[in-house]
């Protein structure tokens, strides 16, 4: 998983407590993904998505244990979670041509495929936009800078971190690159400390 120790580690102390799989409870962000060939605005999606990928899935049947758990236990740390009841897929022919939506893959096995399809088809339908231009004429907007215009007159841009950090990427199944990008930060932390 991409998600940060510290957050796994309050599904691993739910999942215990309700005994329950993990696989019962998924984050957002281990089964959705920026698609290969849009990789040049994944950054962008990952700020725009940080924290709805922090978010936990919470099937319908589990909802009245795990929110008695939520309520009962101080848990240290800031957790979304979503009651997960069935829900229709989404039409996605209504996005803009070049929504952050159609950019995005959903882990085809899921069992939260539909849910997972119709909510970020309802929240994100940002226009990737290439110029300022574009940005300035859109509604919702991201720049692959990552810039957000949110509906309205809202704009965001969060650069305490590298939009390219891998090290902060929370999207996705598979946690390989972010595995190589800790031990490329471990060996930089090494060569500075053999330096000092």
């Amino acid at each position: 998983s991409n998600i940060p120790a510290r957050i796994l580690g309050i599904r691993e102390n739910l999942c215990r407590a309700l005994q329950l799989d993990e696989s019962d409870l998924p984050f957002i962000g281990e089964l959705v993904e920026v698609r290969q060939e849009e990789r040049l605005w994944e950054g962008a999606a990952e700020r725009l998505l940080h924290n709805y990928a922090l978010s936990i899935l919470v099937p319908d049947e589990h909802y009245p244990s795990v929110a008695g758990w939520v309520e009962r236990t101080h848990l240290g740390e800031r957790v979304v979670y979503y009651r997960v009841r069935d829900r229709r897929a989404a039409s996605l022919s209504g996005l803009h041509p070049q929504s952050l939506v159609r950019k995005l893959a959903i882990r085809p096995d899921s069992g939260f495929y539909a849910w997972i399809e119709a909510d970020i088809a309802q929240r994100f339908d940002y226009t990737c936009c290439e110029t300022l231009d574009t940005f300035r004429r859109e509604a919702k907007a991201l720049t692959r800078a990552g810039q957000i215009k949110g509906g309205g007159e809202r704009h965001e841009k969060d650069d305490r971190y590298r939009l390219d950090d891998r090290t902060r990427y929370v999207l996705g199944w598979s946690n390989e690159a972010k595995i190589a990008a800790l031990e490329e930060e471990a060996r930089g932390f090494q060569d500075r400390l053999r330096m000092l």
